[in-house]
């Protein structure tokens, strides 16, 4: 899970090029092959088999530099990768993280298209970027439906996936995206169970601007889940005892 590809100082979410351009590097020299979505979908549903080392890079937001410094380095190094772009934030400035970052623009919806004309792929991440857990009824699925619709009118394709914003969900999110015709969606390790595979619950391993060489490796590697369960053990100990 990548969001910006670029060198903000202090964003934990903007990964310097040199850092991508490392990791991309590493990716490519040592066998990994990047998967489509419906790949994923297709291996866990139909049993389809996937590469020995298969990979699937993703980008939340849609941002500018995703198309601008991302897209040319993805077709340098062969591999292919899906943006979720925020329907009602596409060509505008980043105005809904209200985190107090600088402002940065968008892909606009020309660049969307150039994007899939790229061998790309598009989903939606909701109309507003808000928490999907605290959204109600009505609004839920608007949220949802609304960025499925849009996408799917404007850049002439099939919207089939779903990424949660800030990997915040729930079980009403989850019944409701099944509902409105998504076939799977994404979040992020934290929030999801690790001992099976939920369609609407599949976790991703988020890259961050203070990630090592060595830790990405680790990341990409099949005992990273390990960690990631101990983590997860880690806190719900946590918790217990603060009961």
């Amino acid at each position: 899970m990548y969001h910006r590809i670029a060198d903000i100082p202090g964003d934990r979410n903007s990964l310097p090029v040199e850092k991508f351009i490392e990791q991309l590097e590493y990716l490519h020299h040592n066998g990994y092959q990047t998967v489509t979505m419906n790949d994923v979908y297709m291996h866990y549903t139909k049993q389809k088999k996937l590469p020995t080392k298969s990979v699937l890079l993703t980008f939340d937001d849609g941002y500018k530099d995703n198309y601008i410094t991302a897209l040319p380095l993805l077709k340098k190094y062969k591999m292919s990768a899906v943006v979720f772009p925020i329907s009602n934030w596409i060509g505008r400035e980043n105005q809904w993280e209200d985190f107090h970052k600088a402002a940065t623009l968008t892909m606009t919806l020309d660049e969307l298209k150039s994007w899939q004309k790229n061998g790309m792929e598009i989903a939606s991440h909701t109309v507003n970027h808000p928490f999907l857990s605290t959204c109600k009824g009505s609004q839920l699925q608007a949220e949802l439906l609304e960025s499925k619709n849009y996408l799917s009118k404007e850049l002439n394709t099939s919207i089939d996936f779903l990424c949660y914003p800030y990997g915040n969900f729930n079980k009403e999110t989850m019944l409701i995206a099944k509902n409105v015709g998504y076939k799977a969606a994404f979040a992020i390790f934290d929030q999801v169970p690790l001992w099976n595979i939920n369609l609407f619950a599949l976790p991703r391993i988020q890259i961050s601007s203070r990630q090592s060489l060595n830790e990405f490796k680790l990341k990409v590697s099949k005992i990273h889940t390990i960690f990631i369960v101990m983590r997860q053990l880690e806190r719900w100990i946590k918790i217990l005892r603060q009961k």
